[in-house]
């Protein structure tokens, strides 16, 4: 009898211990990203979740990425029963709470902004804490994380417009500049009106004001997707995050995988340029449904790459995310 009185206080305060622990964390986050000055975070028991993910049943899993996060569709029970992404690590290390801590901080703070998956709570009962998110899904179909191919052109030349806003805020909006330094189709979502939102800051940095950089020796990011000059001198710039921004542009012209289609190297798309095969690149399925405007259309198209090409430095000088943001914005209108 004395052992099940035991267990069950034991069973009881797991969860306090964890929402101690995890919640000293995400307060030394946030103080260090953003100087404790956030949105209020709406936090929720274990058992809330556990009840709004039916357990996380299989069948609410919705997405999963390269590093064992799970995505599951939940319910809350409240007055509006919303419907919610749940972000849950698939095997929960304490290690791994300090990213996720930066992931709520961050999100936090940017939750005001449209182009954002929005973050309303989060679980610190849990092993590692669980983030409560708006409803979106992601523009990515399958396990090498290739882009959805009913995606049109114009969908998709709103994504890139829409993604490019939320990089331009993160670099410009605060005292420091943040770094997403993952940019990768992933970590897009689209809501049910169509609206691009970033996610995922676990791997966020910041370059204090006054400075141009950092320097960080651990590389974080997806290969394909790094920038040569972080990837030889561990320099986070701003240019980290717009060169795979150039690469996500060219991944939803091509619907092409980095890293593993040659097609996407850069020493093959110079000799697309060279050569005036620009086409080569493009995902057939927009070919097949430009329909009766197929020369604006690849003009357009056109446009779209070179400005990739910029973005990932191989032509001209690396643009900032606010004037790729206003060349789209052209782009999109054209």
């Amino acid at each position: 009898m004395n052992w099940r009185r035991k267990k069950i206080r034991k069973t009881t305060e797991e969860p306090q211990r964890l929402f101690m622990e995890n919640g000293t964390i995400l307060l030394e986050e946030l103080v260090k990203c953003c100087n404790g000055k956030t949105n209020p975070i709406t936090t929720y028991s274990s058992d809330q979740i556990l009840e709004a993910t039916n357990n996380f049943n299989q069948s609410n899993l919705v997405g999963k990425d390269d590093c064992d996060y799970h995505y599951y569709r939940g319910t809350l029970d409240d007055d509006d029963h919303r419907l919610v992404v749940v972000k849950k690590k698939a095997y929960g290390r304490r290690s791994s709470a300090r990213k996720i801590c930066r992931d709520i901080s961050v999100s936090s703070m940017v939750s005001g902004h449209k182009n954002f998956l929005k973050l309303l709570g989060c679980c610190l009962e849990f092993t590692c804490p669980v983030l409560v998110c708006e409803y979106a899904e992601s523009i990515t179909v399958n396990a090498h994380h290739q882009i959805d191919p009913t995606l049109t052109w114009n969908t998709r030349i709103k994504i890139a417009r829409d993604i490019s806003n939320s990089l331009a805020y993160l670099h410009t909006a605060f005292s420091t500049t943040f770094i997403h330094r993952n940019v990768h189709p992933r970590n897009v979502f689209l809501d049910v009106k169509g609206v691009a939102k970033l996610g995922d800051f676990r791997n966020c940095v910041t370059i204090p004001q006054g400075e141009s950089f950092v320097r960080e020796y651990k590389l974080e990011g997806t290969y394909g997707y790094l920038d040569p000059n972080y990837m030889s001198k561990g320099m986070i710039t701003e240019n980290v995050d717009v060169y795979s921004f150039g690469m996500f542009m060219l991944v939803l012209l091509s619907r092409r995988t980095p890293g593993l289609d040659d097609e996407l190297h850069p020493d093959f798309l110079i000799r697309l340029v060279e050569d005036g095969r620009f086409a080569e690149v493009l995902d057939p399925v927009l070919l097949e449904n430009i329909g009766d405007f197929a020369e604006a259309e690849l003009c357009r198209m056109e446009a779209f790459f070179i400005l990739s090409l910029r973005c990932i430095g191989l032509r001209g000088q690396v643009p900032e995310m606010m004037e790729v943001s206003k060349e789209l914005k052209r782009i999109e209108r054209s």
